[in-house]
């Protein structure tokens, strides 16, 4: 495994767990416009798509591994958002909201799109 691919993934995934698994107390309350939430969810599940499709997914000829590429976008695009969504409904004044799963698997299929869009620009990103 790469670990410059690597390190960026889970810092940025250990980052979401304790942004979004934290008590809502807990937190600062700042003033945002109107759903501001649900583009800082769809944003933060870009960017881990985005990550997570850089790791293991090439080959030593930059070959996408598609398998791998899969999994990747099956974990970090559909089960992981859903599962932190789900799991916030046991976290004190946090909520579990369909429109923020929306707005995690939205964020998710742009993060994808986004790397195959540089990994066929033959970009230095991926």
């Amino acid at each position: 495994m790469n670990l410059p691919r690597l390190l960026p993934a889970v810092v940025w995934l250990l980052f979401i767990l304790v942004a979004l698994l934290t008590p809502g107390n807990s937190l600062p309350n700042v003033p945002l416009f109107p759903y501001a939430d649900k583009l800082i969810h769809f944003g933060v599940f870009g960017i881990l798509t985005f990550l997570w499709c850089r790791v293991g997914t090439m080959d030593g000829k930059k070959k996408l591994k598609k398998g791998n590429l899969l999994t990747n976008i099956l974990v970090f695009t559909i089960i992981f958002p859903i599962l932190v969504e789900y799991l916030q409904m046991y976290v004190p004044n946090r909520s579990f909201e369909f429109e923020d799963i929306a707005a995690n698997l939205i964020g998710g299929i742009i993060g994808f799109i986004g790397f195959i869009i540089l990994y066929k620009a033959n970009s230095r990103l991926v």
